[in-house]
C-alpha cells in the first residue's frame, strides 16, 4: 500500500479481496487521516474483505480526525463492523458532511438502534444501506 503522501484520486474497490483483515484498514485509515491535500479517496468499498470491528474503528477514527476528508462513499457490504465498528463509522458520517453514501454491512438489533440514535439529526447522508443480522450481538 502507498504511503499517506502519495498522489491518488478516484474511487477505491476492495472488495471481495479476502486477503485484506482488519490491519489492511488501519493502513487505509493513514490515507484518509492525512492531511495531504493531493491524495482522496472519493469511494471506498471493501465489501466482502476479511475484517470486522477494527475496520471501522480505524476508519472511523481516521474521518473524525480529519472531518473534512473529501469522501462521498463508503461501502461495508457483507461485514460485521459490531456495535463498536459501527458506532465509529456512524459518528463519522456525522462529523464529514461530504459522505453522502453510507453501506454499514450486517447490522444486529442492538446496530439498528444504534443508527436509529446517532443519524437521527444528521442531514448530509443521503442514502444509507445495511443487512440485518440474525445474529444476537
Amino acid at each position: 500500500m502507498k504511503s499517506p503522501e502519495s498522489k491518488f484520486n478516484g474511487p477505491l474497490d476492495l472488495s471481495k479481496n479476502n486477503g485484506l483483515t482488519d490491519l489492511s484498514a488501519l493502513y487505509i485509515s493513514e490515507i484518509l487521516s492525512s492531511k495531504n491535500k493531493q491524495s482522496h479517496i472519493k469511494k471506498l468499498n471493501i465489501s466482502g474483505a476479511n475484517m470486522e470491528e477494527k475496520a471501522g474503528i480505524f476508519i472511523g477514527d481516521a474521518l473524525l480526525a480529519n472531518p473534512n476528508y473529501p469522501i462521498e462513499y463508503l461501502k461495508f457490504k457483507e461485514i460485521n463492523l459490531e456495535e463498536t465498528g459501527l458506532h465509529r463509522i456512524l459518528e463519522a458520517a456525522n462529523a464529514n458532511h461530504h459522505i453522502k453514501r453510507l453501506n454499514v454491512g450486517l447490522v444486529s438489533d442492538k446496530g439498528l438502534n444504534i443508527m436509529s440514535e446517532l443519524l437521527a439529526h444528521n442531514s448530509s447522508l443521503h442514502r444509507l444501506e445495511f443487512t440485518e443480522s440474525n445474529a444476537k450481538l
